[in-house]
């Protein structure tokens, strides 16, 4: 497992453009001011040995050394061994709606964006939590287990778009039993289970409701969160990145996703959990987690790892040779040691 101690340093990697930009426009000003003195067939004869090639890659070398000294500020560290610890939470599973229909703009910049914003935060409010995650269209299928693995977690939902499923529709019934199995199979009735459904509840299959009921029989809560407006709006067709164009039925008519809120309603009533209807300033999980948060927590073994070795000093070598590599290489050609290693003739 390798980790960054000061993450944080790696922004001053944006320096290396800033300073091959200055490089550049220092270069050009030389160049303009010697044109100024003799013109370029003159500097042949008057300045013979001069490299413009060698003085860009000593700068090149200079900036590569600058990288990894950043790199080693930065501190890597190689996990070196594992250990098992008891940490106690609740074990939680979204259920993300991934269907073209959560493309539609009317919450910004669309459903399916906010969606992902939200649960990212989400994932940094967690404490001791297992997070999981459900993705479906017109099936589903488990994209993340259950973890307590926050990083691994954004990982997870960061790759998340409408193209991970072709099937369309919204299979909600087929969504919840997947998150309900992704539990585990051990038989805990005093165990913390939550389902939170991400959903605009469009062209949903009809088990829905039996399923919601089923899964909260057995002691797990199902919370949804409705994504859209009532009076809907209509589903971009992307091409390269640009929406071109919107969604048409067989007729050439605009389709039109509206919100099935009374789907996610019941839902919820049937799960003994909330509904909540996002809008562009809150999805609404804040108020689901604080639920969650009140709910008797569970304990659990996970795995982490301990005894970080320093690496610094791997990366601060090499950018030493670097820098060692651009001292030995003159700005001038010399016919006994850089015209013979490094230039040929």
């Amino acid at each position: 497992m390798l980790r960054l101690e000061h993450p944080d340093l790696l922004y001053l990697w944006i320096l290396i453009p800033v300073f091959y930009l200055l490089y550049f426009f220092l270069m050009r000003a030389k160049k303009k001011t010697l044109g100024r003195f003799a013109s370029a067939r003159m500097q042949e004869f008057v300045i013979p040995d001069l490299s413009i090639g060698k003085q860009y890659l000593k700068f090149t070398l200079w900036n590569a050394a600058f990288f990894f000294l950043v790199l080693a500020a930065a501190n890597p560290q190689m996990g070196t061994s594992l250990e098992k610890k008891e940490r106690s939470g609740t074990d939680l599973i979204v259920c993300l709606d991934v269907s073209n229909s959560m493309l539609a703009e009317d919450i910004k910049p669309n459903r399916i964006t906010r969606a992902k914003q939200a649960l990212n935060q989400l994932v940094n409010q967690l404490e001791g939590d297992r997070i999981g995650l459900v993705v479906f269209a017109g099936t589903s299928f488990v994209q993340l287990p259950l973890t307590a693995d926050y990083t691994a977690a954004k990982t997870f939902i960061d790759v998340i778009d409408t193209k991970m499923i072709q099937t369309q529709g919204t299979a909600i019934g087929e969504s919840l039993e997947k998150a309900f199995l992704a539990f585990g199979e051990e038989e805990q009735e005093n165990r913390s289970r939550s389902i939170i459904l991400i959903s605009d509840g469009e062209d949903n299959e009809e088990d829905a409701y039996e399923t919601a009921s089923s899964i909260a029989d057995k002691g797990v809560v199902i919370n949804t969160i409705g994504l859209g407006l009532s009076e809907g709006a209509p589903i971009p067709i992307e091409n390269n990145g640009t929406n071109v164009q919107y969604k048409r039925d067989h007729n050439g008519n605009i389709v039109v996703t509206k919100l099935n809120e009374e789907l996610l309603k019941n839902i919820a009533k049937k799960g003994n959990g909330i509904y909540i209807r996002a809008n562009n300033a809150s999805i609404g999980l804040e108020s689901i987690l604080a639920r969650i948060n009140k709910m008797e927590k569970n304990e659990y073994e996970a795995v982490a790892y301990k005894n970080y070795e320093n690496k610094f000093h791997v990366f601060g070598a090499i950018a030493l040779v670097l820098l060692l590599l651009e001292y030995v290489i003159f700005d001038k050609r010399n016919k006994y040691i850089n015209r013979k290693f490094f230039f040929g003739k």
